[in-house]
């Protein structure tokens, strides 16, 4: 049978001999392909580069952890400690001396409300999120109304309220602390 094939082959037309040898090259061509995409499958990598879904490499997913089912904290907040930092802050930047400026107002209330956040959190309260509220206004025959309202439980939420007044200005700085279970 080889002969046969072999005396075939050089029997036919030169037409039909340069058919068959790019067709023989094709042939080559294609299965160096297949053997390229089984080892980009391998990989996790579709012919153009990109990772197939199913193949590729997935991250690690992020660790979860059982409920505790406690529903106190470990570290109590105490309020009576809240006020004490509350007073100690205030009092030390809002003193006889301060003079009330708009500007400076606004920048040294964001700055007093986050130094007493700072220091509230050192102190390490467990679960527990907390609202630092500074206003602080210039006494120019005006009147104030403020108000706030949550939706909180009473038995571990709840607010600490400092105020100084004086002749001048009047600041006023609300701490409202928030269980987060």
């Amino acid at each position: 049978m080889d002969e046969d094939n072999v005396e075939s082959k050089e029997t036919a037309s030169p037409e039909q001999a340069v058919k068959e040898k790019p067709a023989g090259k094709a042939k080559e061509a294609k299965e160096k392909k297949k053997d390229k995409d089984k080892e980009d499958e391998k990989q996790g990598r579709t012919s153009i580069g990109m990772p197939i879904a199913g193949l590729a490499v997935q991250p690690k997913p992020a660790a979860r952890y059982a409920p505790t089912y406690r529903l106190e904290p470990k570290n109590p907040l105490r309020k009576e400690r809240l006020e004490i930092i509350v007073k100690a802050e205030m009092d030390k930047n809002y003193h006889d001396e301060y003079t009330f400026h708009p500007k400076n107002s606004l920048h040294m209330a964001a700055q007093v409300s986050e130094d007493i956040k700072t220091r509230i959190k050192a102190l390490n309260f467990d679960r527990y999120r907390y609202i630092v509220l500074i206003t602080v206004g210039e006494y120019l025959m005006q009147g104030l109304y403020s108000l706030a309202n949550f939706l909180w439980d009473a038995e571990k939420d709840g607010y600490v309220n400092y105020t100084i007044e004086t002749p001048k200005f009047f600041a006023v700085c609300t701490v409202f602390y928030l269980y987060y279970d």
